[in-house]
């Protein structure tokens, strides 16, 4: 196993980003990850920490929040009836 993944648990203690398990949890982890892109440049560990933290709110999402499955023409009338 790789020392860096030697103590998961100890990693989790410590603050390493984790399932997202409520709305509130979905709240500071999208304002992380906007944080994080709304930057001008990036270090690679940037880098894979947005793509970390879109994982994990896209798994919570689509759990949650599922998008129903819809026609075309029914997304747009829908969305022309909204605005």
């Amino acid at each position: 196993m790789s020392t860096t993944l030697a103590n998961p648990v100890e990693m989790i203690r410590q603050g390493a980003p984790r399932l997202i398990r409520s709305d509130e949890e979905l709240t500071v982890y999208t304002e992380a990850l906007f944080e994080l892109t709304s930057k001008p440049s990036l270090s690679s560990e940037e880098e894979e920490a947005i793509e970390l933290l879109t994982v994990l709110i896209e798994r919570y999402e689509t759990e949650h929040y599922p998008i129903p499955e819809a026609e075309p023409a029914d997304v747009l009338r829908f969305l022309l009836d909204q605005n």
